[in-house]
């Protein structure tokens, strides 16, 4: 065994005891309650409800985050399927320039100006890439961290196109184009910013999902079953589109409820709180109510037709 094949397999075993410890059930739940976390926040922060204030358990993130992480782990292994074809094709041109070593001289100058076309391209298209992600980094500013765009994908695939244009260049040189532990190191930062940015992307495309799944709450707003809040004191600033009256006589007791607002729809009850919203409710212009769900106020739900 080669001393190169000795450090592949020692590199190996370390990922491999790195996954064990890791464990796929820890990194699975980790990720559920991140990007549940992500679209959670966008979700409620498009009615202006910062996520600290719903008081949501760890188990309803985790809930949400399984909605969003569908279509993330289905373009992993869609992109993990192009990839491996790519490789197969290029495995495939490579062998072809070995075979046609004994043949023609012209068979051979056309494969390996092929290959030679081939890692070229890689590295231009890779750092092609790189520049559109540092273009994205420090000219677009810090809102591209939560809209969707070419960046986080740029910074994934530039530095591996470039990594591969030269492992493809290497094949047909008698010596590497690189020193053994340089090029480790540079293949193990290039996979280090492929997952950065596979990850930013997916954060971005959470945060995209939750305002998404906001915009569609307000819309179907009117589509929920009203909410009648019955209260003892009354609320001040009631907002516009909902019905304020007196309940009773004017000398009831005390403890009685006296005001009645109908017109609400419910948009979240948690953590002993209801947040509540008018049904034309639009984004920018009204605001978003919160009331203590406690013996001071009585809550009926009226459906809609």
């Amino acid at each position: 065994m080669t001393a190169e094949e000795t450090q592949q397999r020692s590199a190996s075993a370390r990922i491999w005891k790195l996954a064990e410890t890791i464990g796929p059930a820890t990194l699975a739940t980790a990720l559920l309650f991140y990007f549940g976390f992500v679209a959670t926040r966008a979700r409620y922060a498009y009615f202006g409800v910062p996520l600290d204030m719903t008081g949501l358990t760890n188990q309803n993130l985790m809930l949400h985050g399984m909605e969003v992480v569908f279509v993330p782990a289905a373009m992993l292994f869609l992109g993990a399927l192009a990839l491996v074809g790519i490789h197969t094709l290029v495995l495939w041109q490579l062998s072809r320039s070995e075979e046609g070593t004994g043949s023609e001289e012209g068979s051979e100058g056309t494969s390996s100006s092929v290959n030679a076309f081939l890692a070229y391209a890689f590295v231009l298209v890779g750092v092609l890439l790189i520049a559109r992600a540092l273009i994205g980094i420090f000219i677009q500013g810090p809102d591209v961290s939560v809209v969707i765009g070419a960046t986080p994908l740029a910074l994934a695939f530039g530095p591996v196109a470039v990594a591969y244009g030269v492992w493809i260049r290497d094949q047909q040189r008698e010596s590497p184009l690189l020193p053994q532990h340089l090029a480790r190191n540079g293949v193990l930062c290039a996979l280090a910013l492929t997952v950065a940015g596979l990850f930013w992307a997916s954060t971005q495309l959470a945060w995209a999902y939750g305002t998404g799944r906001g915009e569609e709450d307000a819309a179907d707003l009117r589509d929920r079953p009203e909410v009648v809040v019955d209260t003892r004191d009354p609320l001040e600033d009631v907002p516009t589109g909902v019905i304020a009256r007196r309940l009773g006589a004017a000398g009831a007791s005390a403890g009685a409820f006296r005001h009645r607002y109908q017109g609400f729809r419910l948009l979240l009850a948690s953590d002993g709180r209801l947040f509540l919203v008018t049904p034309h409710w639009v984004h920018g212009r009204d605001r978003t109510v919160v009331l203590p769900y406690d013996r001071d106020i009585r809550v009926q739900l009226m459906p809609q037709p």
